[in-house]
């Protein structure tokens, strides 16, 4: 039976939306083999690797930005610069000292399964904060699922040869806190400009919350290690870790965003939102195939269903 060009065109977007997911899943064993010196050996401190990913990424953000919309918008910039801040502050600076020295802590199998409870606290926090959302007794008891899988791996977690799993798990869970708030600022800030003149696209925020977060990431960098001031320390940075960094600032952020967008387009949201469900299950498998930690099948797999299940009550809810 030939196919369709329209069945062409979902399964380019189910396999875009495969290896997005494949991509960010590497990112969380990738994490822990970057800045702990036991998993991958001689590094650079966590919050410098956050400032050098984001100090590579961005003139590409700006060029892509710069060939498909034509105009930077400097104004929109200008008058909305706060709440512009305010993203890049904690979906860049606060996500990512959670993300890198939760890391440094504690498992990458852990931190992935935290992490993917963040779609849950969207829902919170778009109901308490801004009333965007109901809390109905679906989300409600979808909320308590979620956490109980962040929860069973809090307390029951096979992998405790780290340095402090615990203090760990509750960074990547403020990750997790900080991620969730930035989307929810994100939806009601494009929410506040329909009616505007100027409508920002979703690259069009992303390159500009990430140019602010590297702002704000930076001096948090030099505060905590004011020694990376020195130029000639970058020289020294071992190669892997500037392997580990590309990855991060390329495959990732870049590739992984456009691979994204791409998927959704052909798509919808709400489907392609579906793959970021395999992020966990993927991140767990690459962390015990790759760095060798130790899988669990009931804590690991019932905390993965946990969280899953609770986030599709919530998203029906």
């Amino acid at each position: 039976m030939e196919i369709t060009i329209e069945r062409k065109y979902e399964i380019v977007a189910y396999l875009l939306l495969f290896v997005t997911a494949l991509i960010w899943a590497g990112t969380w064993p990738l994490g822990r083999w970057l800045v702990s010196p036991e998993v991958g050996g001689e590094t650079i401190p966590p919050m410098v690797i956050a400032g050098l990913r984001y100090l590579l990424v961005i003139p590409f953000f700006f060029l892509i930005l710069k060939i498909r919309e034509e105009n930077l918008n400097i104004n929109f910039v200008k008058n909305h610069w706060k709440i512009l801040v305010f993203m890049g502050i904690t979906s860049v600076t606060i996500y990512q000292a959670g993300y890198l020295v939760g890391e440094y802590f504690t498992s990458s199998s852990d931190a992935v399964v935290i992490v993917s409870s963040h779609p849950t606290l969207v829902i919170i926090f778009a109901s308490l904060l801004l009333k965007m959302e109901d809390l109905s007794r679906m989300r409600i008891f979808g909320t308590l699922l979620s956490f109980s899988g962040v929860v069973l791996i809090f307390v029951f977690s096979p992998n405790e040869e780290v340095l402090n799993r615990i203090f760990g798990d509750i960074l990547i869970f403020l990750a997790a806190i900080s991620y969730a708030l930035y989307i929810v600022i994100s939806r009601y800030f494009l929410n506040k400009c329909e009616n505007n003149s100027y409508q920002p696209s979703s690259l069009y925020i992303v390159t500009w919350v990430s140019f602010f977060g590297f702002l704000t990431t930076i001096p948090v960098a030099l505060l905590v290690n004011p020694e990376y001031i020195n130029p000639i320390l970058y020289f020294q940075v071992p190669g892997r870790v500037w392997f580990g960094i590309g990855y991060l600032a390329f495959l990732s952020t870049l590739i992984g965003y456009w691979f994204y967008l791409e998927g959704v387009k052909r798509l919808s949201a709400s489907r392609a939102a579906i793959f970021q469900n395999l992020v966990p299950i993927f991140g767990v498998g690459l962390s015990v195939i790759l760095l060798g930690e130790i899988f669990d099948p009931l804590i690991h797999i019932s905390s993965i269903l946990l969280i899953i299940t609770g986030i599709t009550l919530v998203n029906r809810g």
